[in-house]
């Protein structure tokens, strides 16, 4: 497998984190997203991309939203507000 990026592995470990504060074994949450336990012990451990479709379903199934699993750790790149240079009419 490719280089994995920090963004794919924080993810990753949002998902496994979510999963074991819930008390959740690989197959609760297998069950609840509607994949196998395979294929998400294998998204949990780097071995496996995560596609769209399953990580939709993982974080409906532990109640997040996309952005909650997603967003970046270091908010250093956020603009919150931008500055720029004004442009005379």
């Amino acid at each position: 497998m490719e280089q994995e990026s920090p963004l794919d592995a924080t993810v990753r470990m949002r998902i496994r984190s979510l999963r074991k504060a819930r008390g959740w074994s690989l197959d609760n949450l297998a069950e609840r997203a509607g994949i196998s336990p395979s294929q998400l012990s294998r998204i949990e451990t780097g071995h496996r991309r995560i596609s769209l479709d399953q990580l939709t379903a993982i974080s409906a199934a532990l109640g997040k939203s996309l952005d909650e699993l997603v967003e970046s750790p270091d908010d250093s790149d956020v603009v919150s507000a931008p500055t720029g240079t004004r442009v005379a009419a």
